[in-house]
């Protein structure tokens, strides 16, 4: 099952330092993951400067593809920038498929990245040594089996692996919610919803997909909404409050994704068990 979140990039307007803008990018990147979300979409709020939503992209990409890109590539791949001077001291994301110790063994499966150089397609399995793949690779991240660490041969393999949740980014809450074409269960996410009832919870199983929709810091969906000019209801299935009974003012946008992705992946396994 496919599950992506949709939330609005003005997460970072109420953070004054880098530090803390890196701190929330950080904070979606690692709950994302944990859960498998497969896409995450960052929309302009309402009334958000263009100026400031294009910031708030620079940075959210530069983060994403430094997090994104395993550890033993990140030097190869990811140009230092100044906006990344944080990065160091935050938690690792630890994906399964970049967890590997030291130097490429005989055997080992990791992932790779395939580029194009002259006389052919070399795969880097570090930031310094490059192998000769034994059959086709494309360019760009695969995954290989290590054939021979002396000859430094690898074998690109055709297999599922998870290199975190795609990024990308929509002018607006309603170019966010009509571009999910296709078998998608649309939820809205709103302190003004009803908590999730259990025949709604049920019917996540027979969804092709799931996208998950938030509000910001200060402006919660219906009024994003409602300031667009249309009636949220129309565009989703159902509106959810993941959170009932909270006992403090407001709840951060990042604090609803860990929430309701929580309680969607439960309901999930459950639905997949009966």
């Amino acid at each position: 099952m496919q599950v992506s979140i949709v939330l609005p990039s003005s997460i970072l307007s109420v953070e004054s330092t880098l530090l803390l803008k890196s701190l929330r990018i950080h904070q979606v990147a690692r709950w994302t993951s944990i859960f498998g979300v497969s896409e995450v979409v960052f929309y302009r709020e309402y009334g958000t400067p263009h100026g400031e939503y294009m910031g708030h992209r620079q940075l959210i990409e530069l983060h994403w593809r430094y997090f994104f890109t395993p550890p033993y590539l990140r030097r190869r791949l990811v140009p230092r920038s100044p906006l990344l001077r944080y990065v160091g001291a935050l938690p690792p994301i630890r994906l399964l498929d970049f967890d590997v110790k030291g130097k490429p063994v005989k055997g080992e499966e990791r992932v790779g990245f395939a580029a194009r150089e002259r006389g052919g397609v070399v795969v880097y399995l570090d930031n310094e040594e490059k192998y000769t793949p034994l059959n086709e690779c494309r360019p760009g991240f695969t995954k290989v089996r290590v054939v021979d660490t002396d000859g430094r041969l690898v074998e690109c393999l055709d297999v599922e692996y998870y290199m975190g949740p795609s990024l990308s980014f929509k002018e607006s809450l309603m170019e966010a919610l009509t571009s999910v074409e296709g078998d998608v269960f649309k939820v809205a996410t709103d302190k003004a919803g009803a908590p999730p009832a259990q025949r709604e919870l049920e019917s996540l199983g027979r969804a092709g997909r799931i996208a998950l929709f938030f509000g910001g810091p200060r402006r919660g969906l219906f009024e994003i909404s409602e300031a667009e000019g249309f009636n949220l209801l129309d565009y989703v299935d159902v509106v959810w409050n993941t959170i009932p009974g909270q006992r403090v003012v407001s709840i951060r946008t990042e604090e609803a994704v860990l929430a309701t992705l929580g309680l969607v992946n439960y309901w999930l396994r459950r639905v997949e068990n009966i």
